[in-house]
């Protein structure tokens, strides 16, 4: 979900691992040479998910990379497959209200009117492709990005030596 802290997650894991953070939205904006809310605008979200979709294949073929989606990522089967074949997938929740809190004021097209309304309804949309694709959870509800790092990166390791 959006306000999850997964770009700020991932920039931690990052940090720690050296590995390399690619942020798919943060792609999307630099190679189409415009904000995601601009690219909802002109294009709609189809198109949006089109160029998502993109991403997603170049960046799922990649090895020894920290992705972070966009929330809406796991939408299309096509996305959910490559993420399950080729990523170990974690996925960040906190409540509807920190969510609303962490994304008010922010213009995400997705979240405009009522920011609570609407992340509870993105949340029950979506329940089922992120659970679908998560190797794990974390609640960020009442930690940082750093503490979600170590625990992402604690059970990576383990998932690791145990064959996943």
């Amino acid at each position: 979900m959006p306000g999850t802290m997964k770009s700020a997650t991932g920039r931690a894991l990052a940090a720690l691992t050296g590995m390399t953070l690619v942020d798919t939205d943060e792609v999307i904006e630099r190679e189409e040479g415009r904000s995601i809310s601009e690219i909802f605008a002109e294009g709609g979200e189809a198109r949006f998910r089109d160029l998502e979709s993109e991403v997603i294949a170049r960046e799922c073929a990649r090895d020894g990379a920290i992705i972070s989606f966009g929330g809406g990522a796991v939408i299309r089967a096509v996305n959910r497959e490559r993420i399950k074949e080729s990523c170990f997938c974690v996925r960040l929740t906190a409540t509807a209200e920190c969510i609303a809190r962490r994304c008010c004021g922010d213009s995400r097209p997705l979240l405009l009117g009522d920011t609570l309304a609407r992340v509870r309804q993105l949340a029950a949309e979506r329940e089922e492709f992120y659970a679908d694709c998560a190797d794990m959870t974390v609640d960020t509800t009442d930690m940082g990005p750093d503490r979600a790092a170590k625990e992402i990166l604690s059970a990576f390791e383990k998932a690791s030596t145990s064959g996943k």
